[in-house]
């Protein structure tokens, strides 16, 4: 069992560790934040100094009441791992040990905290990882696996821009392309990239919480680890990948990102000429929406519904050959003239819904570069809370993950839509 004095330093760094990453800009720390880290680090300071102390103490005590053969005369002086019984304070507890054995203790704390809520044992209570809240922290390693997968599962992670932030906010203004050109440069040249006001004014990405519900069966709480963390992790993905692709492609904003077709700063793109017909001609025509850069074809990609690919589906050349042409290879996407082509239902499906002209107002397709157009916000972190009680006559355990994310057009540019 890990020392107390031991446990409670583990305890503090994470404490101080959780209010570091809160500011990614030092200098807008709070003057209290910073004091309480410093008393925490103070804590966790005299902790260990304590330990070491007591380590010397129980060293010399067997150095002394050792026979004098079992002393070693070449050592450079009393205790530490060269003396006999000696004990190095990195033999002590879990917070010392190897990055690979401190994953391990954070998991098993995790796994049995799922199993036990609060009434797990104290040395794994001791390994378990609470953010400033008291919400307990999925281990780091876990939130990796669990982000490598979604883009499995999701589709419009795997394509866009992936910014990880430990703020609230993300400012993209960074990436700002002020002015190029040949010669002297006027430095006070408006922005030229799209990412300024033409037409953008957009110049941050909020980060909100996405909230998921796993329940797991009492009988299932008594498998092996590793068949557990299977179980959570893909139920968990599922459930992350849908919602992410529902508001990545058409969320308002507000209390969840923003979605492409709600991205009123896209101003281009091509109307159906008639309600919810697709034609060859308008697709091609849709492409030549944006500039060059951004239909290059290892880069850009369709993204529609189901509603309108089916109807892009029937579509065929002068020749009879379909215009959407399946993958050959699993786990490749199907083309579309070309380019990359995706189903994301969360884009609005094809109504009769039409402007005063006759066309559809449904961007049910969109086209661009989501690498060069859109931004994903991560926070890279994942909580829980275990609701014993509320599903109890069900026989099972609730686990509320929350996984903080943001994402919004940075260029509008990059995209055109399709109107049904």
């Amino acid at each position: 069992m890990a020392h107390p004095l031991l446990v409670r330093a583990a305890q503090c760094i994470e404490a101080a560790r959780a209010l570091n990453d809160e500011f990614p800009d030092k200098t807008q720390m709070p003057a209290e934040v910073a004091q309480k880290m410093d008393k925490l680090l103070g804590e966790a300071s005299n902790c260990r100094a304590q330990v070491q102390r007591e380590a010397k103490l129980t060293d010399l005590d067997n150095y002394l009441t050792a026979p004098d053969y079992k002393h070693d005369m070449n050592a450079d002086g009393i205790g530490g791992s060269s003396g006999s019984g000696g004990m190095s304070v990195d033999q002590i507890g879990g917070i010392y040990t190897t990055d690979t054995q401190r994953k391990q203790a954070k998991t098993k704390a995790f796994l049995e905290f799922v199993r036990k809520g609060q009434h797990m044992s104290h040395e794994r209570k001791a390994d378990l990882v609470e953010d400033t809240e008291g919400q307990v922290l999925v281990p780091s390693d876990w939130v990796g696996t669990i982000l490598r997968e979604l883009p499995r599962d999701a589709v419009i992670r795997g394509l866009a821009a992936v910014q990880p932030t430990t703020s609230n906010k993300v400012d993209i203004g960074v990436v700002t392309v002020a002015a190029a050109g040949w010669g002297k440069l006027e430095t006070g040249t408006t922005a030229t990239d799209g990412l300024a006001a033409d037409p953008a004014d957009k110049d941050s990405i909020e980060v909100h919480d996405l909230n998921a519900l796993v329940k797991i069966g009492v009988d299932q709480l008594e498998d092996a680890d590793d068949d557990l963390e299977m179980i959570i992790t893909q139920a968990l993905t599922l459930k992350l990948a849908e919602q992410e692709d529902d508001a990545f492609a058409n969320g308002s904003g507000t209390g969840r990102p923003r979605g492409l077709a709600q991205a009123t700063t896209i101003t281009q793109g091509v109307a159906a000429a008639a309600g919810e017909t697709v034609t060859g001609d308008e697709l091609k025509r849709t492409v030549f929406q944006v500039p060059s850069q951004f239909r290059r074809k290892a880069n850009a990609a369709w993204l529609y519904h189901t509603s309108a690919e089916e109807k892009i589906a029937l579509l065929k050349d002068a020749d009879g050959r379909y215009l959407l042409q399946p993958s050959l290879s699993q786990g490749e996407p199907d083309t579309l003239l070309g380019y990359r082509a995706y189903t994301v239902d969360g884009l609005p499906a094809i109504t009769t819904t039409v402007d005063g002209a006759g066309a559809g107002t449904d961007k049910s397709v969109i086209f661009g570069d989501l690498r060069q157009g859109y931004m994903i916000a991560d926070r890279r972190r994942i909580t829980v809370t275990r609701l014993t009680e509320r599903y109890a006559e069900e026989g099972k355990i609730g686990l509320l993950f929350r996984h903080r994310v943001g994402g919004d057009v940075i260029r509008p540019k990059a995209f055109a839509w399709y109107r049904l």
